[in-house]
């Protein structure tokens, strides 16, 4: 206990200086409401989540011997705490967690100036397609994509810059994700409080500090996005499999010589060419904003976008009689415009879909209104959220009911 709390007073002189909470503040606040334990087991440090408190376990004698790295690392474990790494069970359900892994480091590492020790970061992984500010999970499926082509093999790759042990074989709890945002909040008000005062005019310069790259109620509203489960079951990866397009990608083989080393058959693999579904498709979703859809329906909506959300890039458009508004679906709708008459057809205008150059449109009406004549280039998913018959021959439709498959 005496441990404890020496560890607790040392980090909190450290985020207080003026040096840090200067350049840090909602770093420094959330640091503030995590339990600190000194912890020799962990190689540097780790952060952990048991009973709805946050740990930050600290190895004392590694920093001793690495000062240079304490900002830094401290920087990654908000980074992996306030981005949803130890409470959202997306990241938990995945077939390759060593990839997953190196993108939650990416996602972890990135805006971060400071030194780390050797870390994972994006740019290294540029020729897979990773680029800034992609999340974390469009960067494992980036890695995914890849690995037949040439994905680095575990050995070949950087250790993480912190411990991940104690979090990673946990299991997510229902309330983890909410036990994210309380402390997310409880940080951004303390900080927005201070301003308030005029406590950062002078002696800290609060100039939009920003927190993981971003202003900090934007991460608060992330958290903030709809928690009850879906209503209605749709099986979007099997939805929207006519949209994956197939690459032709290099697959390794020991079936074939390398022509490089030909004389070391079963040591040195060859390669062919071969097709490989993408798996992560650009998809424009179309929202029917019109009068006839209810407040429910619209609800609905946002909590089924949630969930194809993990599957695809989502283009929202909200159209009524004309297309409204055009954004990229960051997490949850919290308001729609229109609410007007109903027309199906603006969103399927040829340069309209040229511009956005999706793969495919899943568009969520009730059917009411009219619809192209003619099958546009690109394939579609018709979201009926009445059971009213729909009228258009073209497309393929599945029902938004209630009940689960």
């Amino acid at each position: 206990r005496h441990v404890s709390d020496s560890a607790r007073v040392w980090l909190e002189k450290f985020v207080a200086a003026p040096a840090f909470l200067a350049k840090h503040p909602y770093y420094a606040a959330v640091l503030a409401r995590m339990h600190v334990v000194l912890d020799p087991s962990v190689k540097q440090m780790a952060v952990s989540l048991d009973d709805g408190r946050f740990y930050l376990h600290v190895n004392a004698m590694y920093f001793v011997h690495n000062p240079q790295y304490l900002t830094g690392i401290l920087l990654h474990e908000v980074h992996h705490v306030v981005l949803g790494h130890l409470s959202d069970e997306k990241f938990r359900t995945t077939e390759e967690p060593d990839l997953l892994e190196m993108a939650l480091e990416m996602s972890a590492n990135e805006h971060i100036e400071e030194p780390l020790p050797d870390p994972i970061v994006w740019k290294a992984f540029e020729r897979f397609g990773i680029r800034a500010g992609q999340s974390t999970l469009a960067r494992y499926e980036k890695l995914r994509a890849a690995r037949p082509a040439g994905t680095p093999d575990r050995g070949e790759r950087r250790s993480p810059v912190d411990d991940h042990g104690p979090w990673k074989g946990g299991e997510s709890k229902p309330y983890a994700r909410e036990q994210t945002r309380l402390l997310l909040a409880s940080a951004v008000a303390d900080v927005q409080a201070k301003q308030a005062e005029g406590k950062g005019d002078d002696a800290l310069p609060w100039a939009k500090p920003k927190l993981a790259g971003r202003d900090p109620g934007r991460l608060l509203e992330e958290l903030s996005g709809p928690q009850r489960e879906a209503e209605a079951y749709v099986d979007w990866r099997k939805a929207i499999e006519p949209f994956v397009a197939e690459t032709r990608v290099r697959v390794h083989t020991y079936s074939r010589p390398s022509r490089r080393f030909p004389e070391r058959i079963g040591e040195v693999p060859g390669r062919l060419f071969g097709s490989r579904r993408g798996l992560r498709p650009h998809v424009l979703v179309v929202i029917d904003t019109s009068l006839s859809m209810t407040t429910n329906e619209l609800r609905e909506v946002g909590l089924q976008l949630v969930r194809l959300s993990e599957l695809a890039r989502l283009t929202v458009v909200e159209c009524d009689t004309e297309v409204t508004r055009a954004y990229a679906f960051t997490g949850a709708i919290d308001r729609v415009s229109g609410r007007g008459g109903t027309d199906l057809r603006p969103p399927f205008e040829p340069a309209f879909l040229a511009a956005h150059a999706v793969d495919g449109v899943v568009y969520f009406t009730d059917g009411e209104g009219p619809f192209p004549e003619l099958r546009p280039a690109v394939p579609t998913l018709w979201v009926l959220t009445k059971p009213d018959a729909f009228a258009c021959p073209w497309g393929r439709r599945v029902q938004l009911t209630k009940a689960r498959a």
